[in-house]
């Protein structure tokens, strides 16, 4: 039995460690993961027959025969990603490098009724349907969602855009025929844009509300509370606007895709769309909107590199077309940043389309794939 066990946890190490990774040859698993030769040889071995590994080129000769390299199969198995928000439901299914296979939003405004449970089922069942994919290779689903979830406990601990607290995800559970993992909407995005050549960094959702994630060294960092990232709640201005948090001042209260919009309720990804456009086309009153955002930006972006030292990315629906203005910002933010020479650790997301349902199906693979073996 401890056997097996061990066997089936090198199996899973294998697995994670070329999910992250280019690939490699025989050699280079084992002296990663510190395993013998003829256990990293069979463990790979199995991995290849049951298609979970493939073969996919040789290394470079060094004058002997050359190393196969081995990868993992992306296709095969799948993750699900269910994005809600106020007004729409978005689901992406997604291979193990996180590739959209099929994607879809439909119209369906939260709330927190029964019946708003049971069609999210139904329309789930429609999306998966339009698939040619089997259900018993979905390895699980991930909801990302707009507020602080306490997964020990499977609660929503508060969620101000839903005006929600301390409610069981016992809803989701019953409505989702899939292994299921809820998790906070800036986090989903945050795990979308780890990569190969990035694994810490700061996450910055720039939203109908600001938002934020920390990754360090591939994981996530939620602090003592799950908290850790709440960049929306940094005061920028002492005494100034009142966030929706009751404080004053607060990033969030600045940085909100409203003050772009300057509206209250008609928030929408084609008025977000229409106000880019107008910028482009050097609209002045539109330019002005866009200076002071830029303004308020820098100087939260500066606030956080003095206490993390890390790289920052810029996500959501605003950061998501930062590209453009990524030299801009810097420029504001070099007069209050005097420890760096050149500021070259801000950027846009890489991930710029679906991202929260993106990450949240990946949360979702990497939360179930040991159901892969």
């Amino acid at each position: 039995m401890k056997r097996k066990a061990a066997n089936q946890q090198n199996l899973m190490r294998i697995i994670r460690l070329l999910r992250h990774s280019m690939p490699m040859t025989r050699q280079e698993i084992a002296g990663e993961l510190g395993l013998s030769m003829p256990t990293a040889l069979g463990n790979i071995e199995k991995l290849l027959s049951e298609g979970i590994l493939v073969e996919v080129g040789e290394n470079a000769s060094t004058g002997g025969r050359k190393a196969k390299l081995f990868s993992l199969q992306t296709e095969g198995w799948y993750g699900l990603g269910i994005q809600i928000s106020r007004r729409h439901v978005r689901f992406a299914l997604t291979n193990l490098a996180g590739d959209v296979i099929q994607y879809e939003r439909i119209s369906h405004p939260f709330k927190d009724q029964p019946s708003w449970y049971r069609i999210l089922g139904a329309k789930l069942s429609d999306f998966i349907g339009k698939t040619d994919i089997e259900e018993s290779r979905i390895l699980g689903a991930g909801i990302s969602f707009p507020g602080i979830i306490d997964r020990e406990n499977d609660m929503i601990l508060h969620s101000h855009v839903f005006e929600m607290e301390n409610v069981s995800l016992d809803r989701f559970y019953k409505c989702i025929p899939y292994p299921l993992i809820v998790e906070n909407d800036a986090n989903c995005a945050c795990y979308a844009e780890r990569n190969n050549d990035r694994d810490s960094y700061l996450y910055i959702s720039l939203n109908e509300s600001v938002g934020g994630a920390l990754m360090i060294n591939r994981k996530l960092h939620g602090g003592n509370n799950w908290n850790a990232g709440e960049v929306g709640h940094v005061i920028l201005y002492p005494q100034g606007r009142v966030c929706y948090c009751r404080k004053k001042g607060c990033s969030d209260a600045y940085l909100n895709t409203g003050v772009l919009l300057r509206e209250d309720e008609n928030v929408s990804e084609e008025n977000l769309e229409a106000f880019f456009k107008k910028l482009e086309q050097g609209d002045p009153e539109t330019k002005e909107i866009w200076t002071t955002y830029l303004d308020d930006l820098a100087i939260l972006c500066t606030n956080m590199r003095m206490v993390l030292d890390m790289d920052i990315i810029l996500g959501g629906d605003v950061g998501a077309r930062m590209e453009p203005w990524i030299e801009e910002l810097a420029q504001r933010m070099e007069s209050m940043d005097l420890f760096s020479r050149d500021i070259d650790y801000i950027s846009s997301c890489r991930c710029k389309e679906h991202i929260f349902v993106i990450g949240a199906a990946i949360r979702a693979i990497e939360h179930f794939d040991d159901r892969m073996i």
